[in-house]
Order: structure tokens, then sequence, then C-alpha cells
């Protein structure tokens, strides 16, 4: 009789080691709104952009993660893993499994009092057995992946494919020449117009403080191109029929990326600047415009080319 109870007994302690659920939390703050966390949650496809295995595993061979969505839910299945993700509202609920264990968690999205801050509060779901086994006090969190997203919505060069800085204008005299050219012949037009300019301020005893300006933008039809070119200047000075002077609020918010390859290749950059001002509601005051850092301007779509884009802001 004692022996079946011990054994009763001993069957009841397994039943509640094994199968009781026991649920852990930990709370972060992530310096992204949102409406942009909760985007990288909701869309399957953006779950290879933060999560650095699936990154790995997609950069590797791309045809090898398969992605299955209905309404409320989404699969993402490679050899190594299998992903199941259920929404409902700001909560993420995900089954993991891979070749040694399988993983239970889920995400709770929070707006925080400020617009470009949100929180995300972690619940790892385990049993008894998995609560003895790392301590009260010590369970791991990075099965769970939350510190990646944090990581990835709080690194520019991650989210947006460039590091994203606040700069300043850094002079307010401007010298410039506007020009609607040939598009074919837009970098031998800058290319005189950079030389006019060079010869214009030599010759009034001015000084460059700056690396050359330019903009390329198309104008109208896809023949036709207008091609803007400007020099910074110690002081001020008078326009003429071919040189304008100008002024630019000096110390100005500029938002800026470095760019280096083909000329062509540089709109990547632009791409990127331009969701970061989406993402964070900034609007331009002036179109973009690129500093050559070495003052030296494109010869060719493929000719490499040394510079920093920058988006103009009203803060």
């Amino acid at each position: 009789m004692k022996k079946i109870i011990v054994l009763i007994l001993a069957a009841a302690i397994l039943l509640i080691v094994f199968f009781i659920p026991v649920t852990q939390q930990k709370s972060l703050l992530i310096k992204s709104s949102f409406f942009n966390v909760y985007k990288q949650l909701t869309n399957a496809d953006k779950w290879k952009n933060w999560r650095p295995d699936l990154r790995k595993a997609y950069e590797s061979d791309s045809t090898k993660i398969v992605i299955k969505k209905d309404s409320s839910s989404f699969t993402i299945d490679n050899a190594a893993i299998h992903l199941q993700v259920k929404s409902a509202g700001s909560e993420f609920t995900v089954n993991e499994q891979d070749s040694n264990k399988t993983v239970n968690y889920s995400y709770s999205v929070i707006p925080d009092k400020f617009p470009n801050k949100t929180w995300i509060t972690v619940f790892k779901h385990t049993n008894i057995f998995g609560y003895l086994t790392h301590g009260s006090g010590s369970v791991s969190f990075s099965d769970t992946h939350a510190d990646d997203l944090k990581n990835f919505m709080e690194t520019d060069s991650l989210i947006y494919g460039y590091k994203i800085y606040k700069t300043r204008v850094p002079e307010s005299n401007l010298v410039v020449i506007r020009k609607k050219v040939l598009a074919k012949d837009k970098f031998s037009e800058a290319a005189a117009m950079f030389a006019t300019l060079q010869h214009y301020v030599a010759a009034h005893g001015l000084k460059q403080t700056q690396p050359v300006i330019a903009q390329f933008l198309p104008k109208g039809t896809t023949d036709s191109a207008q091609v803007n070119v400007g020099l910074f200047i110690d002081r001020e000075i008078g326009s003429d029929k071919v040189v304008t002077f100008t002024r630019m609020p000096k110390g100005g918010p500029l938002y800026s990326a470095k760019f280096k390859g083909k000329f062509s290749e540089r709109k990547k950059a632009y791409a990127g600047l331009q969701q970061y001002f989406t993402d964070h509601l900034y609007q331009s005051a002036i179109l973009p415009f690129e500093t050559y850092l070495d003052n030296k301007l494109p010869t060719s779509d493929t000719g490499k080319v040394n510079m920093q884009i920058n988006f103009t802001a009203f803060f």
C-alpha cells in the first residue's frame, strides 16, 4: 500500500514539474515609435531583417526560407527552424521549434507616453522543471529574440541600411549655378559649372570653405535634368548673369548619411533617409543635396563617388 502511495506521489510530482505552466516576463523600452515596432512584428517578411539567425539564413540562400500567411498568423520555415506567430491586436504569440528544443513566448507591445518610444513585454512560457532548472531570477530571454528586436530598431545601419546622423548647415554664404540640361550631358555640364564657380571664387578673392555640393534632379521628361552646383564661401558677394549668391541658414539641422560607391547606386541611401524621415514624421525644408567629400563631382553613372547625402529639416 505504501509503495502505491509513493508511486502516486511521485507521479503527481512529475505531473506538476513537467506540466504545470510557469510564465516569466521581462520588459524592454525600445527607442522607436509604436507603429514602427508593430510593423516589424506584424509583417512576416520583416522578421528576416531583425532576427540575425533568419537574416543569415536568408542571405545564404533566400529560397530556403518559406513564409506562409493567413489573416491572423504566419509561419516561417527553413532547414533549421520552424516559427509560428499568431497575432491579436498588439499581442504576438510565438511557437518556435528547432532540432533541439521548443520555445513558447509572447510579445505585448505598448506605446510609451513619448511618441518615439515603445514598451515591449516578453512573456516566456515554461514549466516548473524549466523554472527550477534556470533559477527563479536568472532565466535567459535570449531565445525570445526581444533584445535582437530592440537592437535592430535602435540601429540605423540595420533598419535603414546606413548610419544616419544629425549635423548642421556648415556655412551661410553660397554661390550657385543652376541649369536645365540634357540628361546625357549632366556630368559634363556639372563639371563645367564647377569650373566656372571656382574661377568666380578666385577672381573675387573669395575662399571656398567646404567641399562642392550638387543636386542632380530629373526635370520633366527622362531626357532632361536639373543640375545645381554650389560652393560655400567665406563672405557675401554679388550675383551676375551666371552665378547666383544665396544664403542658407548656418547651423540649420541636416540629417545625413555617407555613401561610397557607384553614383547610380546612391539611391539606396536616399531611400533609407526618406524612410527615416517618414518614420520620425520629419519634413524636408528643401530638396536634398549632396556634399562631395573629396571635392570631386561624378563623371558618370558608374563612376565611384564619396559623398554625404543631406536632408534638411525644420528641427
